[in-house]
């Protein structure tokens, strides 16, 4: 008899991003890390400056963050060194604290709030560069295929994409047993929560 590959899970609902961040304004926290916020821009500094030095265009190049949250993270450090900065995020609380915290530190960037499924508002080909701000691992099946596509369409032919995501197997147990290897996602409640795809099928994608 053939195998049948078990059937994917069921897509967990949209995480209400929009409260998380308005928790995280409220109680004092930088951006979505909360307490390692400091920790992840130190590392984040570190990743860069090799970026900088092998892969990237120089300053002004113009950047697309996906997934760019309230701005404290890759926007942040990438307008700091020149470079154009625009961002696409899915919360308009983490949006208007994007805007908020680049006025205060005296940083041009444009931020939208969006879907990066889908941005019809940007034009084709208009980055150099397309930064994943983490959140491609967050996008599940056709919305991960979706958004791939919009970052191809709005790439330059001689652009570069830089994705920051999670990749390949689960480290601790809890999250071992809550693995579906055949799919590559993490389940919550039995749905499909997060995409974890080896790193080669990162790179063929």
């Amino acid at each position: 008899m053939d195998q049948v590959a078990p059937k994917a899970a069921t897509v967990q609902p949209m995480h209400d991003y929009d409260a998380e961040y308005r928790r995280l304004k409220i109680t004092g926290h930088r951006g979505w890390s909360g307490r390692a916020q400091k920790r992840n821009l130190a590392r984040m500094t570190d990743t860069l400056d090799r970026l900088e030095r092998e892969f990237l265009p120089s300053p002004p190049a113009r950047i697309l963050a996906l997934g760019c949250g309230n701005g404290v993270s890759w926007s942040l450090l990438m307008a700091g060194k020149g470079y154009e900065v625009h961002g696409v995020g899915i919360s308009e609380t983490a949006i208007v604290w994007a805007t908020e915290q680049f006025a205060e530190r005296g940083l041009s960037g444009a931020f939208r709030e969006g879907n990066v499924c889908e941005m019809p508002f940007i034009p084709d080909a208009s980055f150099d560069i397309v930064m994943d701000g983490s959140c491609l691992h967050c996008l599940i099946g056709c919305d991960r295929t979706r958004c791939l596509q919009e970052v191809h369409r709005t790439l330059r032919s001689d652009g570069v994409f830089v994705v920051s995501t999670m990749c390949g197997l689960p480290k601790s147990d809890e999250a071992k047993a809550r693995f579906d290897p055949v799919n590559g996602q993490l389940l919550q409640d039995g749905c499909a929560y997060r995409t974890l795809k080896p790193l080669r099928i990162l790179v063929a994608s």
